[in-house]
């Protein structure tokens, strides 16, 4: 029997049999290889490279001392190690008083990024600096101005003095938030003791920072994680609360969704190879079983040869896509200035088991199909008609696609919406293909066209097979035009976030008497100020009557964690009578200049305090206390560097209290000197600098901009592996009917204008179908995945049929034209 295999298989692989199948198995792979090396090699470099924002890999927080042998553990896992105390504190130089906030550090802080320090006061130059000397201090670009103090000049934090050495320009792990931020000492985490200022009660920060491989990290992840206390956490980049956070998140969603999608194109191209194959082979089938072969027998023929070419293919995918990933590697590496990763064995164990899944679950149901053909089919031609239950088919074939979809993503959400949309999609294919054709009949007679009759009889003559083509068709152009959409659209909405001039200044407590003359000297410098919020601070402390519970600030637990921002710190509190920029009213009617005693809350907000409109919540601020109705629900983007609040309150709740304005503004590099001298005018503004903030979230947007890019490549071949094939599969019927038509005395024009009429029409409608489907797929992944609003993309209507036209006109007539260059013995000696 072996032998009697190996003879078959030799014969088949002359015949180029099994060519399409091996293709498709080899993209498949490669595809697999490719997308889980390089995008998951980008993704981690990203997430590696993002660990600079907070300038670790992990970091434990905790308002107190951490009872574990931190820097034990880190030693023994062999991972850098550092330490931060931070605490709020007043600091006195040239007999002015600030209120500071001290961060006091290990002399190997920061782990990672780069803490950026300008020996001048107003200097551009900068330099890289890690840890800094005892007895030295260096301090925030606005604490000069408020001091009045230059670069050498002593200062006192406590009982200890210190000397300013350096000028902050950029913290990698900065805080976030741009509001109420109390300007930066950095001193060495050895002098806090002299200080005298850390006492019983005194309000701390402690991070303690770590730095390494993954693997470490994870082994101490899952070191500490079970031992930390309610009030302790363990952060990383992904989990921090903050844009960059969301950023990294929704780039992970990016990558993850297009190895996603190349998942289904090498799981659609397998299908409809498997399928081509096994029809091939009934008549052969058929004949052995005339001539005495058993089923088993020739079970054992056929799933030794799919084994065969499964695992030859699997070794090739996976050498073809190891080449090609050394230039691409080079490549990203060199365009975006980071390092990948090395690859490690989960891409290759992850694309030969998607290999090994796909080759047998997408060819066994065809296979099955293929054991069991009647001997009269020697006779009768049509006697493979029931065969199989095609129920149980598209049932194993919907199973295996989601298992697919659900083992490689994790995601049910992202995978059910793939499938659902898919089975949507070919629904409405079976429905609108089968009218078209039915429609197309009756208005061929009416067609002046030789040519165009002979495409639209075709059609409609091979209506079964034709569906089934034009589902494939739209599968790999609705696929690869969700890559291109998300690559182009979904990432232009990210960027539109932050857009070219966005603000990257924040000044607040700005008095009214300041607001005319700052005005003036920002319009003859035509830098333009954003809206001026009037801006208090007040504590919620009651909603309905109802005390709302305030935890310490610095405490933390998984129950209360949501709830301290909102009910556990004071909130900034503004009024404006327009929708802040991103803002959308999603409930109640929007504040007016007649309001009284009234507030917009942000939704999310609302939903963890559980307030509803026509609530009532009571603020405190100071000794005064004040309730407003709830008349209206917003929803916050807050991904957009501009100020935003929870609450805004009707106009006349400010007339009671004294107010600061805060404004934002894009400041060039050119106007730094005149920005200090804005600063020596005001001394009592406070200026927050974020632009570096911007640029790391631009930087994140680039890079998966780019692996977008990469990925469509990939995605676009498979695509065209899928197209190629459908076009195969038909090939042989094309061929006999082209012998018929040669016969009658058909001419070589005739023929080829009625392929290409055939393929165009083909095209168009799976296109128009493509567009539609595609054009669903990306509201529910805008809505429920990016957390984007939903928009309707007309351009894919237009790109859709057009491509779908282009695409399979091409490839379909270019594989069909040659059969017209054959004379009819030529056509005759090669019909199966």
């Amino acid at each position: 029997m072996k032998s009697l295999i190996w003879r078959l298989f030799k014969a088949e692989l002359k015949r180029g049999e099994l060519t399409i199948i091996s293709a498709a198995i080899v993209l498949a792979v490669s595809s697999v290889w490719l997308f889980t090396s390089i995008t998951d090699r980008m993704e981690q470099a990203i997430f590696n490279k993002s660990g600079d924002f907070i300038a670790a890999d992990r970091v434990v927080r905790s308002a107190h001392p951490v009872d574990l042998p931190l820097a034990v553990q880190a030693e023994s896992l062999q991972l850098d190690y550092a330490e931060q105390l931070l605490f709020p504190s007043m600091v006195y130089g040239n007999e002015n008083l600030v209120l500071a906030s001290v961060k006091s550090v290990s002399q190997d802080y920061p782990l990672k990024g780069r803490l950026r320090i300008s020996r001048e006061k107003n200097g551009l130059t900068n330099e890289s600096a890690k840890g800094i000397p005892q007895g030295e201090a260096w301090i925030g670009e606005r604490l000069f101005y408020q001091l009045d103090i230059d670069i050498g000049d002593l200062i006192e934090i406590g009982e200890a003095e210190f000397r300013v050495t350096g000028r902050i320009v950029t913290e990698p792990d900065a805080p976030f938030s741009v509001f109420m931020t109390a300007p930066r000492v950095i001193i060495n985490i050895n002098d806090v003791a002299q200080t005298e200022v850390v006492q019983p009660g005194s309000r701390l920060g402690y991070r303690y920072m770590f730095a390494g491989d993954k693997s470490q990290l994870d082994a101490f992840e899952n070191w500490v994680t079970p031992q930390l206390a309610d009030n302790q956490r363990l952060v990383t980049v992904r989990s921090g609360n903050s844009p960059l956070a969301g950023a990294l998140q929704r780039a992970q969603q990016f990558l993850l969704l297009a190895g996603l999608i190349g998942i289904l194109l090498a799981s659609a191209a397998i299908a409809v190879a498997s399928r081509l194959y096994c029809q091939r082979h009934y008549d052969t089938v058929a004949m052995f079983k005339v001539l005495g072969a058993s089923k088993p027998q020739i079970r054992t023929i056929y799933l030794g040869h799919l084994f065969t070419v499964v695992l030859v293919s699997i070794v090739l995918g996976i050498a073809l896509a190891t080449l090609v990933q050394w230039p691409v590697t080079h490549y990203v590496e060199k365009l975006l200035n980071i390092d990948l990763p090395s690859a490690g064995a989960a891409p290759y164990l992850m694309a030969a088991g998607s290999g090994l899944i796909c080759g047998v679950a997408f060819t066994l149901p065809t296979l099955s199909q293929l054991f069991n053909i009647a001997p009269m089919r020697v006779i009768r031609r049509n006697s493979d008609d029931a065969v199989v239950n095609p129920i149980w088919i598209a049932l194993w074939m919907l199973v295996s696609v989601f298992a697919l979809l659900l083992l490689y993503s994790g995601s049910f959400t992202l995978s059910a919406i793939l499938l659902g949309v898919g089975l949507i999609a070919v629904a409405l294919l079976l429905v609108v293909s089968q009218l078209l054709l039915w429609g197309s009949k009756k208005q061929a007679e009416k067609l002046k066209s030789l040519s165009l009759k002979i495409a639209i009889s075709s059609l409609y003559k091979r209506a079964k097979k034709n569906r089934v083509q034009l589902i494939g068709f739209t599968v790999a152009i609705k696929l690869a035009l969700v890559v291109w959409v998300i690559q182009q659209d979904l990432i232009s909405e990210w960027q539109q976030q932050l857009p070219e001039g966005a603000p990257n200044h924040f000044m607040y407590n700005i008095s009214e008497q300041q607001k005319p003359e700052l005005a003036s000297r920002f319009a003859d410098e035509s830098v333009e100020l954003t809206t001026m919020f009037p801006m208090l601070r007040g504590r919620l402390v009651a909603i309905n009557q109802e005390a709302v519970s305030q935890e310490r600030e610095g405490e933390y637990s998984e129950k209360t964690s949501s709830r301290r921002r909102g009910a556990g710190r004071e909130l900034n509190l503004s009024s404006v009578l327009e929708l802040p920029y991103r803002n959308e009213l999603v409930a109640g009617e929007w504040l007016t200049a007649g309001s009284t005693g009234e507030a917009s809350v942000d939704e999310e907000f609302a939903e963890r305090l559980d307030i509803k409109l026509n609530d009532t919540l009571e603020f405190m601020i100071g000794a005064s206390r004040f309730t407003v109705t709830v008349t209206s629900l917003r929803s916050i983007d807050w991904n957009t560097m501009q100020p935003n609040f929870y609450v805004l309150l009707s106009p006349d709740i400010l007339q009671d209290f004294p107010t600061g304005y805060l404004t934002s503004f894009n400041l060039p590099e050119d106007k730094a000197a005149w920005m200090a001298q804005t600063m020596a005018r005001f001394p009592t503004l406070v200026l927050i600098n974020v632009k570096a903030l911007i640029e790391q979230l631009s930087q994140v947007v680039d890079q998966v901009a780019l692996a977008l890019r990469l990925v469509l490549v990939v995605v676009v071949l498979a695509s065209s592996l899928v197209l190629y094939a459908q076009v195969q599969s038909s090939l042989e019927e094309r061929r006999r009917q082209t012998v018929i038509l040669r016969t009658l005395g058909a001419s070589a024009k005739l023929l080829r204008n009625a392929v290409i009429y055939e393929f165009v029409i083909l095209g168009f409608l799976a296109g128009f179908i493509a567009a539609s489907a595609a054009q669903t797929i990306l509201v529910l992944l805008q809505v429920f995945v990016f957390d984007i609003g939903a928009s309707i993309n007309l351009g894919l209507w237009v790109l859709g049929p057009l491509l779908g036209t282009l695409l399979v006109a091409l490839m379909g007539a270019g594989a069909t034209l040659r059969l017209l260059k054959q004379n009819s013995a030529q056509l005759v000696r090669n019909l199966n």
